[in-house]
């Protein structure tokens, strides 16, 4: 199953990186970014095993799911032929809100 990874979800993971190399140096922020992206290639095989995005299934949206790579917070839809990575969120910030604001924008599609 191929990954596509959403502008928004490329833009997501820049941010982080940038945000963390400003703060931490490259070396870290390369780290991070591996983390993330290796995280994601391995869960692709079991797209399904993952949990539902709790603040989205409370209202009604059940197809959009995580991966967790702490503290970030990765949402994803699968089809029978790919993953499509739409956001990736640090989990310490409010991920309601910018879930929410993300549907309005139409970025979770």
């Amino acid at each position: 199953m191929r990954v596509l990874w959403s502008q928004d979800a490329s833009q997501d993971l820049l941010g982080i990186v940038r945000f963390i190399k400003e703060r931490s140096g490259a070396g870290i922020a390369r780290q991070i970014y591996t983390r993330i992206t290796t995280k994601v290639a391995k869960s692709n095989s079991f797209p399904d095993s993952h949990r539902v995005v709790p603040e989205l299934a409370q209202i009604g949206i059940t197809e959009v799911k995580e991966i967790i790579e702490s503290p970030w917070r990765i949402f994803y839809r699968a089809t029978e032929s790919e993953v499509r990575i739409l956001s990736v969120i640090d989990g310490r910030r409010n991920v309601e809100d910018i879930l929410y604001r993300k549907m309005i924008e139409g970025k979770l599609r």
